[in-house]
């Protein structure tokens, strides 16, 4: 089992072990029966006091894999190995979140896009939209709902984009969390570099200030655009505010 996999089984572990011992109404599945679903979509519930996923829609069709074959690791390990990380912190730390939050308040919704792996071998663009399903008596989840969408055809790109919209979460601490993931996502020279650019250095005057020739600069652009995998200046800066690089 790789680490990710290991990892979010005993966090599994852990919430199982807190939101056992919640009181809650149970809402029968039966009410998702007319959910709307297309071709490219399906939907699932994981339940965190009963340690697993317990109920699916569509799930083969879209991904190839039965419910035996999608409980909470197995769908950390189908996630592009570049991305693994990045998708069990956000999930990890918003459900950590959301099992101590009275969201009877307000709501809490988790949007992800990643590459997924398909039982097939190949890798199709996700997004994950997930809510709370079932609450306990002072309102903190015990299970949530997740709608996988196949948005391939408008984006087949290689960056993680997620968006955590939540009652009362103090977002600047959520994200301190999350970018704790990029804190050795460049090196400190990369850093610098990417410092100058986002400032409007041009590769001439990054040489100059960092006192290296025009050849290396290029070799470190070079790196850094490949690892966050973008393709130009504006999206590179996207990429490293959004993930607290800058």
């Amino acid at each position: 089992m790789n680490k990710h996999r290991e990892h979010m089984r005993v966090f599994r572990n852990e919430v199982h072990r807190d939101v056992s011992k919640y009181e809650y109404e149970a809402i029968p599945y039966s009410s998702l029966e007319g959910f709307p679903l297309n071709s490219k979509q399906c939907l699932y519930i994981a339940h965190w006091a009963k340690q697993g996923i317990e109920y699916e829609r569509g799930l083969k069709e879209l991904t190839g894999y039965t419910l035996s074959e999608f409980n909470t690791e197995d769908l950390v390990h189908y996630i592009h190995p570049e991305e693994r990380e990045l998708i069990n912190r956000l999930t990890q730390e918003a459900v950590k979140y959301v099992v101590k939050t009275d969201l009877r308040k307000g709501h809490a919704h988790l949007f992800l896009s990643f590459r997924f792996r398909k039982k097939d071998g190949t890798y199709i663009k996700i997004l994950r939209q997930s809510s709370s399903f079932e609450l306990d008596n002072q309102g903190r989840m015990v299970s949530n709902f997740s709608l996988l969408t196949d948005i391939s055809f408008i984006d087949s790109g290689n960056r993680v984009e997620w968006h955590f919209d939540a009652y009362g979460v103090n977002l600047d601490e959520f994200k301190r969390r999350i970018y704790a993931v990029y804190a050795k996502f460049f090196t400190r020279r990369e850093k610098e570099v990417v410092n100058l650019i986002s400032k409007g250095y041009t590769s001439a005057q990054i040489a100059e200030a960092l006192f290296i020739s025009m050849h290396t600069v290029a070799t470190h652009r070079k790196k850094i655009f490949r690892k966050a995998s973008v393709n130009s200046v504006p999206d590179l800066i996207f990429f490293c505010k959004k993930n607290g690089i800058l």
